[in-house]
């Protein structure tokens, strides 16, 4: 018989506000990699919480059986949970040198040299050749010398795998494990998952079909906190018909009256823009020029520098001031004032999203996009406050309107970021990889308000994603980022 990892039996968590269908009852066997399928909401991520020991038990139990007398003495643990790790997209908050730092820090060079290096973190755990070979598998080998806080959503992705991993849990739970990746990346991954199937026990959180890794053996199927071990073709003909049957209509919806940019000729024109970090060119003779109205991609691979690029359009990198750079047809360091830049722009990104740390509802994080601050600091009106709410029902989240943004999953918290980007319907739309951690109904119902918000006239907006799929339909124009050696 296969020993037993973990098993739950009859669980009811002990979480304020929630109430569960039934009690949770799950066994986890030797060797089994499992994969939680469901879509936003439906508490994959509550689920991994409890199993690491962030929520308490109200009735039932959880027992960790890997946790033998001779377990114990081979890992110098004392309790259960020391030997569970989750990576997800706040993990990068579980290292104290992030949770000091703030968003524009990145693009000021004298500050960013105060992070410590990859290099530097890496040499907080023990230096063998299981690490050494963590990091060559997943080229974390070639981020050595980067600060941490230059790097990309996927390049931290994969170094907070490395710290992970370097720590030899029993168990560790992968949430959304191809969030941020591009798609060679995404290949690689994959491949090292099923390499490291071999010798690790994982779990998997997705909320989509086509996010399930190779390594999966087993899936749990999760839906509005009710989960049931289900078989592949089972799941797929469940989720495809969800898909089927949501629809979204947008007609005459108040929120998209057509309103008309202020007319400009260039919303964007850089010219021979060269920048460099630490004596490394991210760019160099860079040139792009955006008329108003038109709708562009912009794609290149983990590291290539979109996040910086975009960075010196919405105000937030001061290079920008001293560079060859028009927005909306004036030279940016002619007097103009942060806040005017920003204005007119609606930008979300990954790297901005991990800075939204205020503890505040839902719905005053929405509301704050009418103000462009990060968390909001000052009242709203009820007309400002009827907007965000409006939005938030757009995109069936008005259920989250009290709940903190700190306490949803991440893709619940994408949403809410999302709203805050539209509410102002802004004449630029800058979204980068605004689908992150979405289920496919959710991915839908965006694209068909992203391809919406664009038949306004004069409307302009750049889209940054790995997926080339997700692109909508309305973009005709491409510049692509190479990754400079």
């Amino acid at each position: 018989m296969t020993p037993k990892v973990i098993q739950l039996s009859n669980v009811l968590p002990r979480i304020y506000g929630m109430e569960f269908p039934a009690p949770i009852n799950w066994t986890i066997c030797k060797n089994e990699q499992w994969c939680v399928v469901g879509p936003n909401g439906a508490g994959k991520t509550m689920l991994a919480d409890l199993l690491v020991g962030k929520y308490a038990v109200k009735s039932g139990s959880i027992d960790y059986l890997f946790c033998t007398t001779d377990y114990q003495a081979k890992t110098n643990s004392t309790h259960p949970l020391d030997s569970l790790r989750k990576v997800s997209f706040e993990s990068a908050y579980l290292l104290s040198d992030y949770k000091n730092m703030y968003y524009q820090q990145r693009f000021h060079a004298l500050e960013n040299e105060f992070t410590p290096t990859v290099e530097e973190l890496l040499s907080r755990v023990p230096d063998n050749e299981y690490v050494k070979w963590l990091c060559q598998r997943l080229h974390v080998d070639a981020l050595y010398g980067k600060h941490l806080i230059m790097l990309s959503s996927g390049e931290l992705r994969r170094l907070l795998i490395v710290l992970a991993l370097a720590k030899h849990p029993a168990l560790i739970i992968f949430d959304n494990p191809f969030i941020g990746l591009d798609v060679e990346t995404r290949k690689e991954l994959d491949a090292f998952l099923v390499e490291l199937s071999a010798i690790q026990q994982m779990i998997f959180l997705v909320p989509a079909l086509n996010e399930i890794p190779q390594a999966t053996t087993h899936i749990l199927k999760a839906d509005a906190l009710h989960y049931e071990v289900v078989e592949r073709k089972s799941i797929e003909i469940s989720m495809m018909h969800k898909e089927e049957t949501d629809k979204v209509s947008l007609d005459n919806f108040p929120l998209f009256n057509q309103m008309i940019a202020p007319p400009c000729q260039y919303v964007l024109k850089m010219n021979h823009i060269s920048i460099s970090y630490n004596h490394k060119p991210l760019f160099d003779d860079l040139n792009w020029t955006i008329r108003q109205g038109e709708k562009w991609a912009l794609i290149g691979q983990n590291g290539s520098g979109k996040s910086t690029l975009l960075s010196l359009l919405a105000a937030d990198n001061p290079r920008g001031y001293s560079l060859d750079l028009t927005i909306f047809d004036k030279r940016r360091g002619t007097g103009e004032s942060i806040w005017d830049i920003k204005r007119p722009i609606g930008y979300i990104s990954s790297e901005m999203h991990l800075y939204f740390r205020e503890d505040q509802s839902c719905l005053r994080i929405v509301g704050s996009g009418l103000f462009d601050t990060i968390g909001l600091f000052r009242k709203c009106t009820p007309e400002q406050e009827d907007l965000a709410l409006q939005w938030m029902r757009l995109l069936q989240i008005d259920y989250l309107k009290d709940r903190s943004f700190l306490k949803i999953s991440g893709g619940e918290q994408r949403l809410v970021l999302l709203a805050r980007t539209m509410v102002k319907n802004p004449d630029l739309l800058i979204l980068d990889e605004p689908l992150h951690g979405l289920d496919m109904v959710h991915k839908k119902r965006c694209r068909q308000i992203i391809e919406h918000y664009c038949t306004q006239p004069g409307k302009t907006m750049i889209y940054v994603t790995h997926r080339k799929e997700e692109i909508p339909s309305c973009v005709n124009h491409f510049f692509e980022l190479k990754k400079l050696l």
